[in-house]
């Protein structure tokens, strides 16, 4: 059965986000799914950035109104 982990990240500005993002990202194992939470505008760039560089799967993103969530699962 897939892990699912939530991180909530609202309150934090970049590059803090991507830090606690990054942090988290190496403790999963493949197949693994991740909830993102938060209000930094700055994610809607960087996550699926993140994602092509770092072999994720961005299944799904609401970027229309804060909180934006993100739904990452791992290779």
């Amino acid at each position: 059965m897939k892990k699912k982990n939530i991180l909530n990240l609202i309150g934090l500005r970049c590059p803090d986000t991507m830090l606690f993002l990054k942090k988290k990202l190496r403790s999963l194992k493949i197949g693994d799914l991740i909830i993102i939470i938060t209000d930094d505008i700055t994610t809607k760039k960087e996550i699926p950035l993140l994602c092509n560089f770092l072999n994720y799967i961005l299944i799904k993103s609401n970027i229309l109104k804060i909180p934006y969530s993100y739904f990452l699962k791992k290779k």
